[in-house]
């Protein structure tokens, strides 16, 4: 595989969360960007000194002086936190030639222009698998993105999992897909683990089963190439268990439920931007 290494020099966080986390060790696992060029700003000292300790980058309290200097800002903020952190003498603080990428959710980038005057902005919305390298991030940008910021972020998102670069306007939706869409496994691995302790089998290794099944199946569908419906035909026998069991599921309204599930985030995202 052929090595892949950032244009940036020095990556700046704002917010030092498990989503900036997860992002700092696939550029240090990838081998990106070396630990010591990586500076992180969080609220807390012990947050910091978990950071530094655990991946050996520059983390501290203060936010601007971790972007000083940085040519990549990433602003990995709650987005209720996002007028506090983003202040006037934070991007006072950053250089002029820097970019500016997020991963705060519902922030737009219209609304990242306004935290950031006058530069180049690329909003991600990516989700919590990336903390095992298996991450699913939509990526857009704004008319100022070169094609080498284009490529190192798809670089830093491919280092802990898969991404596609999409019209902004595909976010919203994709929040509902991707973004929430492990919520939903979780409650989906949560009930078949339940199930299989109805039917006697033991707690940790119901719950092996189902996450396995699911990771498997995931796996199984990106790789094959095939759509899900041949794949479920191809475990589906005449007359046979398994599609007893999807008769049971669709009995119980299974795919009118997650119709319903991305409406009503789509809708509570509506309410959320106002």
């Amino acid at each position: 595989m052929e090595e892949v290494k950032l244009a940036v020099q020095k990556i700046a966080f704002v917010g030092g969360g498990a989503m900036a986390e997860a992002i700092i060790k696939g550029i240090i696992g990838g081998g990106l960007l070396p630990a010591d060029a990586i500076y992180v700003g969080n609220r807390t000292q012990k947050r910091c000194d978990y950071l530094n300790a655990n991946y050996g980058v520059h983390a501290m309290t203060d936010n601007c002086v971790a972007v000083a200097d940085a040519d990549l800002v990433i602003f990995a903020v709650k987005p209720q936190v996002a007028p506090v952190a983003l202040t006037a003498e934070l991007i006072a603080s950053m250089k002029k030639s820097a970019w500016v990428l997020s991963i705060m959710g519902s922030v737009s980038i219209e609304q990242l222009h306004k935290y950031a005057p006058n530069f180049p902005v690329i909003r991600t919305m990516p989700n919590t698998p990336l903390a095992c390298g298996a991450g699913m991030t939509a990526i857009c940008c704004d008319e100022n993105i070169t094609e080498t910021m284009k490529s190192d972020a798809a670089a830093i998102f491919n280092s802990c999992g898969e991404t596609e670069f999409v019209d902004e306007k595909a976010i919203e939706a994709i929040t509902a897909i991707s973004g929430c869409g492990p919520g939903y496994c979780f409650v989906i691995i949560d009930a078949l683990a339940d199930a299989g302790v109805r039917a006697g089998l033991p707690r940790a290794l119901a719950i092996k089963l189902a996450a396995q099944t699911m990771a498997g199946s995931g796996k199984l569908c990106i790789e094959s190439g095939l759509h899900p419906a041949q794949l479920r035909d191809q475990v589906t026998s005449p007359g046979g268990t398994t599609i007893a069991g999807i008769h049971a599921l669709e009995n119980h309204g299974v795919r009118g439920a997650f119709y319903d599930a991305v409406q009503a985030v789509l809708a509570r995202s509506k309410e959320l931007q106002g």
